[in-house]
Formats: structure tokens, C-alpha cells, sequence
């Protein structure tokens, strides 16, 4: 499962990553907006398939990538 980080450095173009996890969590938390502008996990998340699926990864590539997503959900919910 460890080639969706390729995958997901190609779906963001022109950002570097020295932890893939991190920036994951750090999309669907919407730390990059004001606090008072961030969106919900899930909305974030909704948001990041729909960039994925729409993207021109492959399926596999696709599938991995949604799938280091719900995992990355499932554990930021674990943590509240």
C-alpha cells in the first residue's frame, strides 16, 4: 500500500512532502485555512476523493490513494 505516496505527490503538483501522513492529515484537518474558515474532516475528505477521482491516476493508483484517505479519516476520529 506504501505506493500511494507517489500518487499523492503527483495529485499535488509542486509541493514538497518530508511526511506524507502528516500533509494528509493536515488536508483534511484544513490547517492551511484560518480557523474560523476550516471545513469539517469529512467535507475535506469528500473533497479529496472527488480530487482524486477526478484526477489522471490510475485506478489502482486511485483506489490506493482513497484508501490511505479513509484510513487517515477513521484515525483523526480515533483521536478525538
Amino acid at each position: 500500500m506504501e505506493d500511494w505516496h507517489g500518487a499523492y505527490t503527483r495529485l499535488w503538483k509542486g509541493r514538497t512532502f518530508e511526511n506524507v501522513w502528516e500533509a494528509m492529515e493536515n488536508e483534511l484537518l484544513d490547517k492551511m485555512n484560518h480557523p474560523r474558515l476550516r471545513k469539517k474532516a469529512e467535507v475535506k475528505f469528500f473533497e479529496a476523493v472527488r480530487r482524486v477521482n477526478e484526477s489522471d491516476l490510475s485506478d489502482a493508483e486511485k483506489l490506493q490513494l482513497i484508501s490511505a484517505y479513509i484510513t487517515c479519516l477513521e484515525n483523526l476520529k480515533q483521536k478525538d
